[in-house]
């Protein structure tokens, strides 16, 4: 059987400009707050509730979605079904990416991870800035009781920028898997499982990338496969998808389509199908 996890980082566009000042570039809560909103509404009418927010965290905006108004919806949308993640942005786009550095992201991860806990969250998920995964992140999840990692897009591969390879998942399987220890693109042994976005024919189930018709002709693709085995892939959005009429447009009848093929489910059910 097919199964998807809609999945959406929460990040916002003017995070990777760079040449913005400062406070151009700085998240504004009134707006992120609108975004999500809409996020939720459209999750709970098309996915009854079922979808992951990934929440941002980064040298910019270390603590931000720690604040009240962001935890109300974090818990809520745990109670309507749906999960929250970590989405860490180790980075400063254009000037530095620290993904390498293993002291840095255990102390990113793990402190962020225990800010949600405090707040009654129970983050379930991880997936690293611009898709960003090594074999230290394994051990740095396990630790923190997250066994789910979405970072993978089989195929891409970007970098080196700034002396860093940002994420490589060439060769990476296209449906879900344990991860090996040593080589994150294998299967292995750990406790975490990979579960990649969508792909068929060189196209992603990613709204930045792929058309309405592109994302029809994978699910096609992956519904003939699981006929097979069991798939379990991501659909993946951002939170500045859903600012204009034309992406939220784009974003309602993908899902619509995409429900057609396979069916729905959150982080919870994922994680009991890939366990089996």
């Amino acid at each position: 059987m097919l199964h998807f996890v809609f999945t959406v980082d929460g990040d916002w566009k003017e995070y990777f400009y760079p040449k913005l000042s400062p406070e151009k570039r700085a998240p504004n809560l009134k707006k992120l707050l609108r975004l999500i909103d809409t996020e939720i509404d459209i999750a709970q009418k098309l996915l009854n509730g079922k979808f992951i927010h990934f929440v941002h965290t980064s040298p910019r905006a270390r603590n931000f979605f720690l604040k009240p108004e962001f935890v109300s919806r974090w818990k809520m949308i745990e109670n309507l079904g749906g999960n929250i993640g970590v989405h860490c942005h180790e980075d400063d786009p254009g000037k530095g990416y620290y993904y390498d550095d293993s002291a840095r992201m255990e102390n990113a991860i793990g402190s962020f991870t225990i800010g949600l806990e405090k707040e009654g969250i129970t983050p379930i998920a991880y997936r690293g800035g611009y898709m960003s995964f090594n074999s230290k992140i394994t051990s740095i999840l396990e630790a923190n009781r997250i066994f789910l990692d979405f970072s993978c897009e089989p195929g891409i591969y970007k970098g080196p920028t700034k002396g860093i390879i940002l994420s490589d998942w060439r060769g990476a399987p296209r449906n879900f898997y344990r991860i090996d220890y040593q080589d994150y693109k294998k299967s292995g042994t750990s406790k975490v499982f990979e579960i990649p976005v969508g792909k068929a024919f060189g196209l992603a189930l990613h709204f930045d990338k792929s058309s309405i018709f592109a994302m029809w002709i994978i699910a096609k693709k992956l519904r003939k496969e699981s006929e097979k085995q069991d798939f379990v892939v991501s659909v993946l959005a951002h939170t500045y998808d859903f600012k204009k009429p034309a992406a939220l447009l784009k974003i309602k009848l993908a899902l619509s389509i995409l429900k057609r093929y396979g069916k729905f489910i959150n982080a919870e059910k994922a994680l009991e199908i890939v366990r089996k």
